[in-house]
């Protein structure tokens, strides 16, 4: 049996005003508690879905002019003459033309917006890298064959013709007029994902065929390999959306990585690539 003393003896003068008794006082758990609540929180996020900004914004093509005016993108098509053979050695550009009869269309089917030619519509991807194993596409811009700039066309009969304006693959996209394209939409912050720079490829999607050409930003007829070449640098342009500002821009961005802003007095343009 272990018996405890606990009594003691205090002496005091009769000038004391006070007693100090010693306690020792460890508290092990301080500062502990703010530790609990990030942990509660951490598990709370894993067994349920965070909160995540997904709210998306509306990003307009930047001033281009000195005087910060112009805001208009310009984008300029070329079909291969669907009448001519496959490209060889021997082809040059006159065969791309800036026209949708070069892609089957009769200038009636234009004209009246024929259902065809009306369902047909220019498709633009955006996606993280160049690299086609690897790369993922974020989101796209649909630019319909409603829009556009005209060109003048015959109908009617041969011997009485009627000259019209119809539409072309060119466009001139703003806040006012043509502006379906004009916008890209995409994530307000970069909290849930910082990615600012994209890579635009281009296809046309032909309603009366039911098929899909690929567009490419130098015409075949200028190269010397036709269909040797890097597809990373020839399928391509860069847009860089300015978070600051919340604007885009498009550049051309050769082998070399050198950038040249387009879309502006330089149009975008795209010309039809032709399988071998």
């Amino acid at each position: 049996m272990i018996t405890v003393n606990n009594n003691y003896r205090i002496t005091l003068s009769p000038t004391t005003q006070q007693i100090n008794i010693p306690i020792v006082l460890e508290f092990d758990n301080l500062g502990k508690e703010q530790g609990f609540v990030e942990y509660e929180d951490y598990a709370i996020n894993q067994v349920i879905n965070p909160v995540q900004d997904f709210e998306v914004t509306r990003f307009p093509h930047s001033f281009w002019d000195g005087s910060d005016v112009k805001t208009d993108i310009n984008y300029t098509f070329y079909f291969y003459d669907n009448n001519s053979i496959n490209v060889t050695g021997t082809t040059n550009c006159n065969l791309w033309t800036n026209s949708y009869q070069n892609e089957g269309f009769t200038p009636d089917e234009i004209y009246y917006f024929a259902n065809s030619f009306k369902n047909s519509f220019f498709k633009l991807d955006f996606y993280d890298t160049k690299s086609s194993e690897s790369q993922k596409n974020y989101f796209t811009v649909v630019i319909p064959t409603q829009q556009g700039l005209t060109e003048t066309a015959q109908l009617g009969v041969t011997n009485k013709p009627t000259t019209v304006n119809i539409k072309k693959p060119e466009y001139v996209l703003d806040y006012i007029g043509d502006k379906e394209g004009f916008f890209m939409y995409w994530l307000k912050n970069t909290d849930y994902l910082d990615i600012s720079e994209f890579y635009m490829s281009a296809k046309f999607y032909n309603g009366k065929t039911g098929e899909f050409v690929r567009m490419m930003n130098e015409c075949q007829g200028t190269m010397p390999d036709k269909f040797n070449f890097n597809k990373d640098n020839k399928f391509y342009y860069k847009c860089i959306l300015d978070y600051q500002n919340y604007e885009y821009k498009i550049y051309y961005e050769d082998p070399q990585g050198n950038l040249t802003r387009v879309g502006t007095t330089t149009p975008i343009k795209w010309y039809e690539y032709v399988n071998p």
